[in-house]
C-alpha cells in the first residue's frame, strides 16, 4: 500500500513540475505592461505593434473591465455546460429537454460573443491607423492571437472556452 502512495506522489511530482516548465519565462501573471500565457503583451501581439506604455496600460484596464463585466455570463455559461452534461447523463431526461437547455447555452455563448465583438472594437479604438494596418497586414484582427483573449492568462470558463463542453 505505502509503494501505491509513493507512486502516485511521484506522479503528481511529474506533473507538477511539468507544468511549471510549459510555459516558460516571461509567462507570469499578466498586468501592465506584462506578459500571460501565450502572449506578448494585452493584445497578443504587443510587440509587433509597438504598442506604447500608455497604450498597453488602456488595453490593460480594457481586458480588466471586460473580464468584470463578463462575469456573470461566463458563471451563467459554467452552468448551462454543467446542466446539459447532467441531462445527458440522466436516461430519463427528454429530447425536448435536453435541445431547450442546449438553447440556453447557445444564448449565452452569443452573448458572451457580442460581449467579444465590442470588446475588440473596443481594442481597436486605442491603436492608431498604422497599428490597424499593421494588423490588417498580418491578416488577423485584435483578440485572433492564440492564446489570446480577455481571460488569458486566467484559469477557469471565459471567452477562450465558450465553443467547448
Amino acid at each position: 500500500m505505502k509503494r501505491i502512495y509513493v507512486i502516485v506522489l511521484a506522479a503528481l511530482f511529474v506533473v507538477a513540475a511539468t507544468t511549471v516548465f510549459a510555459f516558460g519565462p516571461g509567462s507570469g501573471p499578466a498586468g501592465p505592461g506584462g506578459h500571460g500565457p501565450h502572449f506578448g503583451g494585452p493584445m497578443g501581439f504587443g510587440s509587433k505593434l509597438d504598442l506604447s506604455k500608455e497604450q498597453m496600460e488602456k488595453m490593460w484596464q480594457l481586458k480588466e473591465k471586460f473580464h468584470n463585466d463578463t462575469q456573470a455570463v461566463r458563471y451563467e455559461l459554467f452552468q448551462k455546460r454543467m446542466e446539459l452534461r447532467t441531462l445527458f447523463g440522466d436516461p430519463k431526461a427528454t429530447d425536448a429537454a435536453i435541445i431547450a437547455k442546449q438553447k440556453e447555452l447557445d444564448t449565452a455563448r452569443q452573448k458572451m460573443q457580442d460581449k467579444m465583438v465590442q470588446f475588440k472594437l473596443d481594442q481597436r479604438k486605442i491603436l492608431t491607423p498604422e497599428q490597424i494596418t499593421k494588423l490588417g497586414d498580418e491578416g488577423r484582427g485584435p483578440g485572433s492571437h492564440r492564446g489570446f483573449g480577455p481571460a488569458s492568462g486566467r484559469r477557469g470558463f471565459g471567452p477562450g472556452s465558450c465553443g467547448r463542453q
